[in-house]
């Protein structure tokens, strides 16, 4: 989510000039977002270990006041946001399923209703479906997120002498299916041609880690852990596997299509309605050997070149940070 406002505030004041104040919460160590637009206005509500939620309650009541917005975009509707005027056109930003968090969307669907003007904008048609339960789905729309390609380093070669090195990144849990690659180290042609590397943190790490003892994979399914700048590291790599079910959107899926690499997902939402079929390798959930098959076929540099460059045009195509920061000026002036 901070990577979201990060990337739509500066586009937004970069095409269409709009003025943006963001109302945050200060921490001991701050994270470097990288560089903003010297014209985004930043509100911080000050840092307290145990007072920081009641702070924040007041400040953003004293700053709505004194700021008068057009319009509120948030990503919460917790403490700060609660105590916004009743008649604040609010739009609300969904960046998660709501099976993966039901009691926030249940507190969710308890305070919107104080609010005269409320939209809810779900980023992939998957999320907005999931939220169906809780929402009026005419009072929610769906804008898919884009990125800045630009901050992408792109794949050149595809041709490789050593094994071909797989790449997952995201947090270890189990609904992100690390654990339906990591038998396939079992099969003595998948260790001598291909390496499994894994960047996150998360939960899952001690199951993971006994699945990898369990299939002797020690020398070939590696925990990088925490990485920054992953948006440099993608065209290291020669395939990218995401296995996950339930993904919001999958930012990590276009930054590998973004940096050229033949990315491998499951045929589940919201890859079936992100990604026509033919711009990368969609797998069946029951399917016990297509991966391996698939893997097995991108041995072949053309077909690797192949794929990534024609999933690459698409997400290029379709999924840019302008293009998502239009819509929402267009939503917003509304």
């Amino acid at each position: 989510m901070e990577r979201f406002t990060y990337c739509l505030a500066n586009q937004l004041v970069k095409d269409y000039n709009i003025k943006i104040t963001l109302f945050i919460w200060d921490y001991p160590e701050r994270v470097n977002w990288g560089k903003w637009d010297p014209n985004i206005e930043f509100k911080i509500v000050p840092y307290s270990k145990y007072h920081q939620k009641k702070l924040a309650k007041l400040f953003y009541w004293n700053w709505s006041l004194w700021n008068n917005p057009d319009a509120y975009l948030i990503n919460f509707i917790y403490h700060g946001e609660s105590t916004l005027p009743k008649t604040s056109k609010l739009y609300y930003v969904l960046h998660s399923p709501a099976y993966l968090i039901p009691n926030r969307y249940k507190l969710i669907s308890k305070l919107y209703h104080k609010f005269n003007k409320f939209t809810f904008i779900s980023v992939s048609k998957f999320v907005k479906e999931t939220a169906e339960y809780y929402f009026n789905s005419e009072k929610n729309i769906v804008i898919n997120h884009g990125l800045d390609f630009s901050l992408i380093d792109k794949k050149g070669c595809y041709n490789q002498n050593d094994k071909l090195k797989i790449l997952t990144v995201a947090a270890l849990e189990s609904w992100k299916g690390i654990q339906d690659v990591i038998p396939l180290f079992k099969f003595d042609k998948i260790k001598q041609n291909f390496e499994y590397h894994i960047i996150g943190e998360g939960n899952y790490h001690s199951e993971i880690f006994k699945l990898i003892k369990k299939y002797d994979a020690e020398n070939f399914v590696f925990l990088k852990g925490k990485k920054n700048e992953v948006e440099t590291l993608y065209q290291k790599y020669d395939i990218y596997c995401q296995l996950s079910q339930g993904e919001a959107f999958g930012l990590s899926v276009i930054e590998a299509m973004g940096a050229g690499l033949p990315t491998i997902v499951y045929n589940t939402s919201p890859f079936d309605e992100l990604f026509p079929s033919d711009e990368l390798i969609k797998l069946d959930l029951n399917s016990k050997n297509q991966l391996k098959h698939e893997l097995l076929d991108l041995l072949i540099a053309d077909r690797r070149k192949m794929i990534g460059l024609k999933g690459q045009k698409y997400v290029l195509d379709t999924y840019t940070i302008e293009k998502m920061a239009n819509k929402y000026y267009h939503l917003l002036n509304h």
